[in-house]
């Protein structure tokens, strides 16, 4: 078969260029959230069941704080101090017991549903409704001690204090098994 010479005028062109680049250059952008590695399949992970049942034992936590908190009304029945005298608690007792309980039943019911879900505000979340509980039972503590105290012997702060160093041993416990789902590697807390 027979090339034609505009064929070979144009093969010729083209060893001649062959070692040259000819045209414009652009910028290259990199798009920093693009992943060049090549990650694989993914596989679906099945996230533990701890999550669940801690975020429902928050939950029921909080619950009990919330509908127990009216209930610091009736505490005043059968109040006596350490001589066996009839005493009423003053109003101070009962705004710090039942705003705290309130608080820390709301952010515990919210928390533990967020546990649920797998968030790990939850759990944060949880910790900080410890820290309210905890902070008004030694308040409350306090100010029902002084109550009890007719003597002055600084009874009041004494129960403030115990009740401080007993409930940080029971919140620090309870915080470790808030934590579970942080520890597991397959806990699946996002």
């Amino acid at each position: 078969m027979p090339i034609s010479s505009e064929r070979l005028e144009l093969d010729m062109e083209e060893e001649q260029n062959s070692g040259t680049l000819e045209g414009t250059t652009e910028p290259t952008v990199v798009d920093a959230g693009r992943v060049f590695v090549n990650t694989g399949q993914n596989f679906p992970v099945q996230k533990n069941a701890a999550a669940k049942v801690i975020g429902i034992l928050v939950i029921i936590w909080g619950a009990f704080n919330l509908l127990g908190s009216p209930l610091t009304l009736l505490s005043d029945i059968g109040a006596t101090d350490l001589n066996g005298n009839e005493i009423n608690y003053p109003i101070e007792y009962f705004v710090i017991t039942i705003l705290t309980s309130i608080s820390a039943g709301a952010l515990a019911v919210f928390s533990g549903y967020q546990i649920t879900q797998y968030k790990k505000t939850g759990i944060w979340i949880t910790f900080a409704a410890f820290l309210v509980a905890w902070i008004g039972s030694i308040i409350s503590s306090s100010i029902a001690g002084s109550a009890m105290d007719s003597e002055g012997i600084g009874f009041g702060a004494g129960l403030g204090a115990a009740q401080g160093i007993c409930g940080i041993f029971c919140y620090a416990i309870c915080g470790i098994i808030v934590a579970i789902p942080l520890m597991l590697s397959d806990g699946g807390m996002e």
